[in-house]
């Protein structure tokens, strides 16, 4: 096994000093002031997904815990489903002290490719327990016809 030591570079200073001012910060005003630009992106895709396929039908589970079912919008379109929606802050930021704010709250918005053709009409949506599961019944493959060639 090979170990590397990793040098701290200045933006690793920066990121340490950054971090540590927010948190004198919060400290004094609150979690929910910030004076430091902050990404909302993140690198795990939301809400999560599991995606499985049977001989006649693709299955789509999808974890959305404190998310209310009418904030819930699922759309088929050729081979994509999308799945979006608003998981709201219901807290009440001014009656409390918070120590660690690690919930996520804001729209969201989920694209993926279908593994094959299904048919939108008859998709089944249901919500239960802050998970989303829906079901897709694949198209019948179309038996391909031979077209006779003729002379003129």
């Amino acid at each position: 096994m090979f170990l590397a030591r990793r040098h701290a570079n200045s933006s690793d200073e920066l990121t340490k000093l950054q971090n540590e001012m927010n948190r004198m910060i919060d400290g004094v005003f609150g979690p929910a002031v910030s004076f430091w630009p902050v990404s909302n992106r993140s690198t795990v895709p939301f809400p999560k997904l599991d995606v499985s396929e049977t001989d006649s039908a693709i299955h789509i589970s999808a974890e959305l815990p404190g998310v209310k079912q009418d904030e819930i919008d699922v759309e088929i379109h050729a081979d994509t489903m999308r799945v979006s929606g608003e998981k709201k802050d219901e807290r009440v930021v001014n009656e409390h002290n918070f120590h660690a704010v690690e919930r996520s709250f804001g729209r969201f918005d989920r694209t993926i490719t279908l593994p094959a053709e299904v048919d939108s009409k008859q998709a089944d949506a249901t919500f239960k327990d802050g998970v989303l599961t829906i079901s897709l019944p694949k198209l019948k493959p179309v038996a391909a016809h031979k077209i006779a060639v003729k002379g003129v």
